[in-house]
């Protein structure tokens, strides 16, 4: 089965401008990891304890982070029952509602580890049916250097919030699992790629960012597309994926600085300061007929200015309500206490019936059957560099309490931040 002329099979390789367009001679050391040995070869040299953080008291209202909310610990490492597999931990993402799990009623108890950072990771043992030892897999993972997990998402210690799988019968088809977060990669990818942009790219970041994209569109060259939160992962890469289709984009970052990295890193045809007092008029000057598309990951005060300058039958696509989750550091919007999920407020709700935009605001798991179609295309764009991978990796076991807290001390890390176990 073939889709078109850039891609083969659904099962298959990259087509032939994916293929043309791999850089030559990949270094030994990118694929380093992926290569270590399990089984009982493994087990006779493996180390006999876990490293890992732990919440040591919950976050507070103020939202201070510190380093006195972690704690190493080390712990016997675990062995594996039928259905599940070890693994060892390579690079994990930080989300933007960690600090909120650290909170009294969250999901990181104290005492123990957040279990549920989308992670990247190499299996060392398999008593699994999809996993395989050798494998370099995808799954929930924690703060620490080893765990069990498993394919089966009804289970509720491996599901990290995600819940139960429903019926994805494509996804088993097409992935080998039916979980929507637990994959495993083709070789093929793990020679073109590096763990981070494996879990950026072609994570739930890129995945969002590709779908997002793919169901307000098609996104054509007459199109003027507003993207906020375009320094952050998902945004920087929607951002791009549009201007590749010929939109005219442009981007929002917090300060002069981001607002030209946009410009300058990105190649969007504006930036602007979302911090702005004159926001409403830079606004109308960069969208003088209207906003076609809009792709937000913020909610709350931009995202009504942005709004209101939305054409009639435009389109939204929301994914993420980032005022809410930051909103200490938010100027007020018209009704912020009462913001839906995804940032929306009462006023976009009222301008989106007025004008009868088309929304769309969902997970990207609802499409995980589609995920082998989203990596070609991905990679692609990568390949033919019209896609920059955007990360902030934090390297070293040892450095995982200053990577979540540089989330939120107002370091402000571009793209996706990411946490590299191993140096």
């Amino acid at each position: 089965m073939t889709t078109d002329n850039n891609s083969v099979s659904r099962r298959g390789l990259f087509g032939a401008a994916g293929k043309a367009t791999v850089v030559a001679g990949i270094a030994g050391g990118i694929t380093a990891p992926f290569r270590s040995l399990g089984g009982v070869a493994w087990a006779a040299t493996a180390p006999k304890t876990v490293k890992k953080w732990i919440l040591t008291k919950n976050v507070g209202d103020d939202n201070k982070l510190t380093a006195d909310h972690f704690k190493l610990i080390e712990e016997p490492m675990p062995q594996i029952k039928k259905g599940e597999a070890l693994v060892k931990v390579l690079l994990c993402n930080i989300h933007a509602n960690t600090r909120n799990l650290m909170k009294k009623g969250g999901s990181t108890k104290v005492g123990e580890t957040d279990k549920t950072n989308y992670s990247i990771a190499q299996v060392i043992q398999s008593m699994d049916k999809t996993f395989k030892e050798g494998d370099t897999i995808t799954c929930a993972g924690g703060w620490n250097t080893y765990q069990t997990t498993s394919s089966d998402l009804s289970r509720e210690d491996v599901g990290a919030g995600h819940g139960a799988p429903r019926e994805f019968a494509l996804v088993e088809e097409l992935n080998g699992s039916n979980s929507r977060t637990a994959y495993v990669f083709r070789p093929v990818m793990l020679k073109q790629y590096t763990p981070d942009v494996l879990m950026d790219v072609f994570g739930t970041s890129g995945l969002t960012a590709y779908y997002g994209v793919r169901e307000v569109g098609p996104i054509m060259p007459r199109d003027r597309v507003a993207v906020s939160g375009t320094t952050g992962s998902v945004g920087a890469m929607a951002a791009q994926i549009c201007k590749a289709r010929g939109a005219t984009v442009v981007g929002f970052g917090g300060g002069t600085d981001r607002a030209k990295w946009v410009v300058d890193t990105l190649g969007m045809d504006k930036g602007i300061d979302y911090r702005a007092t004159d926001l409403d008029a830079q606004l109308k000057a960069a969208f003088p007929n209207g906003i076609d598309v809009y792709v937000d990951g913020t909610g709350g005060p931009l995202s009504e200015a942005v709004a209101k300058q939305m054409n009639q039958d435009s389109r939204y696509f929301s994914y993420g309500g980032a005022a809410q989750i930051y909103k200490d550091l938010q100027p007020d919007a018209s009704n912020m206490a009462t913001a839906k999920e995804y940032g929306m407020t009462d006023l976009i709700e009222k301008i989106i019936k007025e004008r009868h935009i088309k929304l769309e605001a969902w997970n990207q798991a609802v499409w995980a059957q589609d995920r082998i179609e989203a990596e070609n295309k991905l990679s692609q764009l990568v390949n033919t560099k019209k896609l920059k991978p955007i990360n902030t990796v934090v390297k070293g076991f040892e450095n995982i309490p200053k990577g979540v807290m540089s989330q939120y001390d107002g370091s402000n890390p571009y793209g996706k931040l990411q946490l590299q176990y191993d140096v």
